[in-house]
């Protein structure tokens, strides 16, 4: 199966539709969730550093424990073939 990945562009296109709507932070975490997705966890420095500014240590640990979980669910439900009934 082909899940297709998002050129920057696109990725830009679709990270600020609807941003008006979100706080900074939640558009943090959601590029945090893009990159831990996308790049198997390489967080760069800058995006680390921005994340500081606005989330405590916790609320970080919170978040990557989200996202990791999720994404290992993910995982798991693509390695076995399941899919959703519509």
């Amino acid at each position: 199966m082909d899940y297709g990945i998002l050129d920057e562009s696109s990725k830009k296109h679709s990270m600020n539709k609807g941003s008006a709507e979100l706080t900074e932070r939640q558009l943090l975490a959601l590029e945090l969730a893009d990159q831990v997705m996308a790049y198997h966890g390489q967080l760069p420095q800058e995006l680390y550093e921005r994340l500081m500014k606005h989330f405590t240590i916790e609320e970080l640990i919170a978040l990557f424990f989200q996202v990791g979980s999720k994404n290992a669910a993910n995982w798991f439900i693509i390695a076995m073939g399941i899919q959703a009934d519509h």
